[in-house]
């Protein structure tokens, strides 16, 4: 009677049949496991991924394609339409044309438990979430998007938002404004671009108001925010930000208010490209380099899950401000 292979020892160099061997399945289950391909029971998946833990098994890309991760937090708002979705979207088609498949999780607390990852690339990110990317990052490559405390070690591609907040506040006041305002979410990509914004102010001599810089959390709505500001005497928003901010707070303005942008109040948003040169008045924007950002990124995931090393750790790409109508 023929006796059955042994198993291979850890310290030995294993293959996708030792694998198959060890979890006692086949090579072919083995592969979609490796590649997160359905049609595998959770049982099996846990199995084989267990099994990988144990030989160490870190397959060459040869036997399989390499996949990454696109992280969202899942209560993010944007996920859907807006920054973090058309970030996603220009990140799966930068890595899908180097043929490195992509995972979008719509729970990764849940999911990427289960799944076999060469890299992930955090889109936005909680504490909650930063606190998993930290483990994952002694596993594998993270890449993260718009991570502006950053330490020397991690790998980072930001826009310039210190620069689109101070292009903003100096557009405002080569135009006039003596009042420009500043209105945005409580998070840090906000935050640089205050921080650029007054510094365009404090060049100017433009008195700082702090009633007319509103950071603020979701339980207040835009419309009381704007309301306030108007009230407060600015002639002028700067609503940063790619996920429709500034429309939103066009239409409070013209509808709700009643006011004219921009005879009574000026406007300045983020570009939400194809839309916001069709508002009314069109929107002068500050444009984010999202494509850019993105390939940026999948360069650096492409090197570092091939072995490579990136230098610079840390990215940071150029703004633009595109000037139309809604400023007067």
């Amino acid at each position: 009677m023929k006796r059955p292979e042994a198993a291979p020892r850890p310290g030995k160099k294993s293959t996708i049949y030792d694998l198959a061997r060890l979890a006692e399945v086949s090579p072919g289950t083995v592969s979609r496991v490796l590649n997160n391909r359905d049609k595998v029971k959770p049982e099996t998946r846990e199995r084989v991924l267990r099994a990988a833990k144990e030989l160490n098994l870190k397959p060459q890309v040869s036997v399989r394609t390499r996949q990454i991760a696109i992280l969202s937090e899942p209560t993010f708002t944007d996920r859907i339409e807006g920054y973090a979705a058309t970030l996603a979207a220009h990140l799966a088609f930068a890595f899908s044309r180097r043929n490195i498949g992509v995972m979008l999780p719509s729970n990764p607390f849940e999911q990427l438990p289960g799944s076999f990852l060469d890299g992930v690339v955090a889109v936005t990110f909680d504490k909650a979430l930063q606190t998993m990317l930290r483990e994952l990052e002694t596993r594998m490559p993270v890449v993260y998007m718009d991570k502006f405390d950053a330490d020397a070690r991690e790998y980072a591609v930001c826009s310039d938002h210190f620069n689109a907040g101070y292009l903003a506040a100096k557009h405002f006041i080569a135009r006039g404004r003596k009042a420009p305002a500043f209105f945005a979410g409580n998070s840090r990509p906000f935050v640089e671009r205050l921080r650029g914004f007054r510094k365009a102010l404090a060049e100017a001599k433009v008195a700082a108001d702090e009633r007319l810089q509103l950071l603020v959390g979701p339980e207040i709505s835009r419309a009381s925010a704007i309301t306030r500001l108007v009230r407060a005497g600015a002639d002028a928003l700067y609503v940063p930000g790619t996920s429709f901010q500034a429309m939103e707070c066009l239409h409070i303005l013209t509808y709700v208010m009643g006011l004219k942008v921009p005879q009574d109040v000026s406007l300045i948003g983020g570009e939400n490209e194809g839309i916001s040169a069709l508002q009314n008045p069109p929107l002068t924007t500050v444009e984010e380099p999202l494509k850019e950002m993105a390939e940026q990124a999948v360069t650096m995931m492409d090197r570092l899950t091939s072995g490579g090393k990136v230098q610079p750790r840390q990215l940071t790409l150029p703004v633009r401000l595109i000037e139309r109508d809604s400023v007067a």
